[in-house]
């Protein structure tokens, strides 16, 4: 009988009904790169900050969204967002952008834009971080035409990320303007490497392909052997932000004719600030390119002037964008921006330009977190002196666009 006790305890416990396995808050491991020279690692700001993480310890975990299913050593988080608007657009061209017959006519639509996210992260045996995106946008545009893209799909590994990603020498983003916020960010094919000089100061070097990214009816460049060079370098505190990039780029000569040298510079910087209890946020970008039209202007500008090109023209111009935000109160706030693009073809003895202006502004009202809505108007100049290209001729004029919209974020 005393052998057997040791039996029946065992069957019991082994019989006995598991404790339930919980989904669990979690935050996903932090990606910022330590610092590259021994002397900034060894500085004060890393001690300074952990006199405060105890205390934000339960913030980050809220704040992230992250759950940790059971059975999976992996942070997941899920967001996305919903955006339906009502829009009305005017447009107003000269007679003879009219001739061609590509001048639309004046429509109401309701374009209807979706975007799913979703990452993960763990944390490897060796201390790097393990991070994974995976994000897809559906929109209906103003025709009516439904269209999925995908718009990240990278992995991170320490301070190595590839994959389909934004691209590393962009800056102004728009993400407070609806109809800059629809376009998808310039996205390409990268392999980059990102390091903290010192504990504001960032490096990062990538190679990029950007053939992915190439707008709708632009004909292909044939011939590019290399990967285009992106070298940033990124100043960062909780006010401000000054973000210079500087690219490479292969441009094939026509008719095979060896190739070209294109190269692009960007100079960014964003500010917040408070007057008077309301929040101020200013930010902007000046971006120059030879030989390297994808990398100046918004997507906005690229998605109608590089179409008009042919992949071995030689090219020069620059963009500017300055934008500002007032928050009114807790739930309303407003923002403009004002750009300038201008683009150039060089070589073929005559003047050849390409040139767009844009205004917006819109007056948003957050009732609630994740939720807002909110008007928007914006004018488009366009010009172009392109002879012989029928586009170019429906692309002179002036298009005008009010929208009202609502915005649901996950």
């Amino acid at each position: 009988m005393a052998g057997l006790l040791p039996l029946l305890v065992a069957a019991e416990a082994a019989g006995a009904p598991r404790p339930p396995r919980f989904v669990l808050a979690c935050q996903l491991p932090d990606s910022t790169p330590l610092p590259l020279l021994p002397s900034a690692r060894q500085g004060g700001g890393a001690a300074a900050s952990d006199s405060d993480d105890d205390d934000d310890d339960d913030d980050d975990d809220a704040d992230s969204g992250g759950i940790r299913p059971p059975g999976l050593d992996a942070c997941v988080r899920i967001s996305g967002t919903v955006n339906q608007g009502l829009q009305r657009d005017w447009y107003r061209a000269g007679v003879q952008a009219k001739a061609t017959g590509q001048v639309p006519k004046p429509v109401t639509s309701f374009p209807l834009t979706a975007s799913f996210r979703i990452e993960s992260g763990s944390v490897l045996g060796n201390g790097d971080a393990l991070l994974t995106a995976f994000e897809f946008e559906t929109t209906t545009d103003t025709s009516g035409s439904q269209s999925t893209t995908l718009t990240e799909a990278s992995a991170t590994i320490g301070p190595w990320t590839f994959g389909f990603t934004d691209s590393r020498f962009d800056f102004w983003t728009g993400e407070d303007f609806v109809f800059v916020a629809r376009i998808p960010s310039r996205t390409v094919n990268l392999f980059a490497f990102e390091g903290a000089l010192s504990d504001p100061l960032r490096l990062s070097l990538s190679l990029e392909d950007t053939r992915q990214d190439q707008p709708q009816g632009s004909v292909p460049s044939l011939g590019r052997r290399y990967p285009d060079g992106v070298a940033r370098l990124v100043y960062e505190t909780d006010a401000l932000t000054v973000h210079g990039a500087l690219a490479l780029r292969e441009v094939p000569g026509a008719n095979g004719a060896g190739t070209r040298l294109g190269r692009a510079a960007l100079l960014g910087l964003s500010w917040t600030t408070e007057i008077v209890g309301h929040e101020l946020r200013l930010s902007g970008q000046v971006a120059g390119a030879v030989d390297a039209a994808p990398y100046i202007g918004s997507q906005l500008d690229r998605r109608t002037s590089l179409p008009l090109l042919l992949p071995d023209e030689g090219t020069r111009g620059w963009s500017a964008v300055a934008s500002v935000g007032w928050d009114w109160s807790e739930l309303w706030s407003s923002n403009a921006y004002v750009s300038r693009y201008r683009l150039s073809l060089t070589g073929n003895g005559q003047s050849a330009t390409v040139a767009i202006d844009r205004f917006a502004a819109n007056l948003l009202w957050q009732p609630l977190d994740g939720l807002k809505t909110g008007i928007e108007l914006s004018v488009a100049l366009q010009r172009a002196n392109l002879a012989g290209r029928t586009g170019a001729l429906a692309l002179a004029g002036r298009q005008s666009s009010l929208q009202a919209f609502i915005e649901r974020s996950f």
